[in-house]
C-alpha cells in the first residue's frame, strides 16, 4: 500500500489546500454554476483589492481568496429556488437564506487545513452598525476580510442576481452601496472600493494567476541580473568544438585530421553520421564513418553541425512541463539556422555556413534564461504566454554575454543583440538582416513561437534583400522539408 506523499514545501502545501478546494467548487458547481462564478468573481476581485491598497499581510490575502471561492457553500443544502426569488423572499426563505453561513462554517469546520477561513465564511454578512447576521457582530468586531467580502459580494449580486431582478450597472451599484455607508459596509473602505471597481469594472485577473506571474516576473529579473553580474555563470563551448575550430584554421587540414578530434566525442560522431545521411545531404552512397561524412557536408559545415549538435543540450530539461516549450526554441533555432543559409545561398555571399550558425545562436539567450528559470520555478500551475513574455524581453543581452564568453566574432554578437530591432536600413549590416528574415520566416511555416504570419511584402528586411514574396515561400517550404528530414538527428 502507497503512504501518502505530504507536502514537502509551503508551496505544495497551498497546491494541497487549492486541490481540496477545487474540489469543493465544484460541488457547488453541481449545485449552481451561476453560484460558482459568483464566487470566483468575489474571491478575485476581494484578494486583489486587498493586495492592490495592502490591507492585510499575503497570507491573510490568501484566506480571503479562499473564503470567496467557499462562502456560498452553505447554499448546497438550501432549496435549489432559494437563489431564484424575485427579489421579494418570504419570511421563511429569509430564515433559510441567513442560515448559509452557518452552514457554510460547519462544513469546513471539519478541514483543519481551512480553519483560518472559518471566521470570514461565518461573519461576511454582518452589517458595521450589528444589524447584520449570524452573530450580530458590529464594526471591528467583523473581520476586517469579512467586510471586504461583504462588499464585493452585495456588488457582484447586484451586478449578477441569480433571480429574475434587474442587473445593476456599475454606476448604480456604487450608489446602493454608498447610501448604506457606514451602516452595512465600513466607511474606511468605501472611497477605496469605488476607487477600485471604477479602475476594475469589478473584473479582476485570476488572483492566482496574476500572482503566479508577478512571481515569474522576478525570478526573470532576478536570472537576468545574476547573469549580467557574473553570478550565474555561462555554460561553456564544450571541448570539442574548440578542437575542431582550431583544426579547420589550419589550411593544411584534412577530412581525416578533423574525423580525428570528433571522434572523441562518440556521441556528436554518431549524430553527425546520421545528418550525413539524411535526405538533405545524402548522395549516392551511404555514409559509414565520419572520414566519410566530412568531405560530403565540408569543413565549414560539419563546424556548424557539431556546434549544433553540441548545443542541443542547452536546449533539455529534466522539467517535463517544459520540455515541449525547450523544444519548440531549439526547433526554431534549427530552422531559423537552415533560412539564413538558404538566404544566404540564394543570394550567392560567400561561407554560407556563417549563416547558419548565425541563425542557429541568434535565440540562445532565450535557451538559457529558460534553462535557469526551470531549475528554480516547481509550480504545477504555468503562464507560458508569461514565460515567452519575458524570455524574449532578456534574451538579447545574454545571449550577446555568452557568445563574447565563447569567443565569437563581434558580427555574431551584434546579430544575437541586434536581430531584433524594429528599425532596419540600408546601412544594416546584410548579416542581420539575414538572420531576422529567415527568424521571421519560421513563423509562415509554423517553426516559431509566434503564431501570427508575416506579410513579407511589408517586412523591411525583406525589401532591403530584395527577396520577393514569392521566393521567401519557396524557401520557407525548402526548410520546412530539411526540419522534417533532420530535426529529430540532433
Amino acid at each position: 500500500m502507497s503512504s501518502f506523499a505530504m507536502p514537502r514545501s509551503e508551496a505544495e502545501f497551498k497546491g494541497v489546500i487549492l486541490e481540496l478546494v477545487d474540489t469543493l467548487t465544484t460541488i457547488i458547481d453541481e449545485k449552481a454554476a451561476l453560484l460558482k462564478k459568483h464566487s470566483k468573481r468575489v474571491a478575485d476581485n476581494s484578494a486583489d483589492f486587498c493586495t492592490k491598497y495592502k490591507l492585510l499581510q499575503d497570507d491573510k490575502i490568501f484566506m480571503v481568496y479562499l473564503t470567496g471561492l467557499l462562502h456560498d457553500i452553505g447554499f448546497i443544502f438550501s432549496p435549489n429556488t432559494l437563489l431564484k426569488n424575485s427579489g421579494n423572499p418570504s419570511e421563511e426563505e429569509k430564515v433559510q437564506m441567513r442560515k448559509h453561513p452557518v452552514v457554510g462554517e460547519k462544513i469546513i469546520a471539519n478541514l483543519s487545513v481551512l480553519k483560518d477561513i472559518l471566521p470570514l465564511i461565518r461573519h461576511h454578512h454582518e452589517a458595521m452598525d450589528g444589524s447584520g447576521y449570524p452573530d450580530g457582530l458590529s464594526g471591528d468586531e467583523i473581520p476586517l476580510g469579512a467586510r471586504v467580502l461583504c462588499l464585493f459580494n452585495d456588488l457582484d449580486t447586484m451586478m449578477f442576481p441569480f433571480s429574475k431582478t434587474a442587473a445593476l450597472t456599475i454606476p448604480e451599484a456604487l450608489a446602493e452601496i454608498k447610501k448604506e455607508t457606514g451602516t452595512r459596509y465600513d466607511s474606511n473602505l468605501i472611497d477605496q472600493f469605488v476607487e477600485y471597481v471604477e479602475a476594475t469594472s469589478a473584473e479582476s485577473d485570476d488572483y492566482l494567476l496574476a500572482k503566479a506571474n508577478a512571481s515569474i516576473k522576478e525570478i526573470f529579473a532576478n536570472i537576468i541580473q545574476d547573469f549580467t553580474s557574473g553570478n550565474i555563470v555561462p555554460p561553456v563551448m564544450p571541448q570539442v568544438v574548440k578542437e575542431v575550430q582550431a583544426v579547420i584554421k589550419k589550411t593544411s587540414s584534412t577530412a581525416e585530421d578533423i574525423a580525428v578530434v570528433i571522434e572523441k566525442d562518440p556521441v556528436i560522431s554518431l549524430r553527425l553520421i546520421s545528418v550525413a545521411n539524411s535526405p538533405v545531404y545524402r548522395g549516392i552512397h551511404r555514409i559509414r564513418n565520419l572520414k566519410e561524412a566530412i568531405p560530403r557536408m565540408g569543413l565549414k559545415e560539419t563546424l556548424s553541425l557539431v556546434i549544433a549538435i553540441a548545443n542541443k543540450s542547452l536546449y533539455e530539461t529534466e522539467q517535463a512541463q517544459f520540455k515541449i516549450l525547450m523544444d519548440k526554441l531549439w526547433v526554431h533555432s534549427l530552422a531559423s539556422a537552415y533560412g539564413a543559409k538558404l538566404i544566404a545561398e540564394h543570394l550567392k555571399l560567400p561561407e554560407p555556413e556563417n549563416y547558419f550558425l548565425m541563425g542557429l545562436v541568434h535565440d540562445i539567450g532565450k535557451s538559457l534564461l529558460l534553462k535557469a528559470f526551470t531549475s528554480i520555478y516547481k509550480e504545477k500551475k504555468i503562464n507560458f504566454d508569461v514565460i515567452q513574455a519575458n524570455i524574449q524581453q532578456g534574451h538579447l543581452s545574454i545571449g550577446g554575454v555568452l557568445l563574447r564568453r565563447w569567443g565569437f566574432d563581434d558580427i555574431f554578437i551584434k546579430v544575437v543583440t541586434d536581430h531584433e530591432k524594429m528599425v532596419l536600413a540600408p546601412e544594416t549590416p546584410k548579416e542581420i538582416l539575414i538572420v531576422h528574415l529567415a527568424n521571421m520566416l519560421t513563423r509562415n511555416i509554423g517553426y516559431s513561437l509566434f503564431t501570427d504570419a508575416v506579410d513579407f511584402s511589408e517586412l523591411e528586411s525583406a525589401t532591403l534583400l530584395e527577396i520577393d514574396q514569392q521566393k521567401l515561400d519557396e524557401l520557407g517550404a525548402e526548410v520546412r522539408l530539411i526540419i522534417q528530414d533532420v530535426a529529430h538527428l540532433f
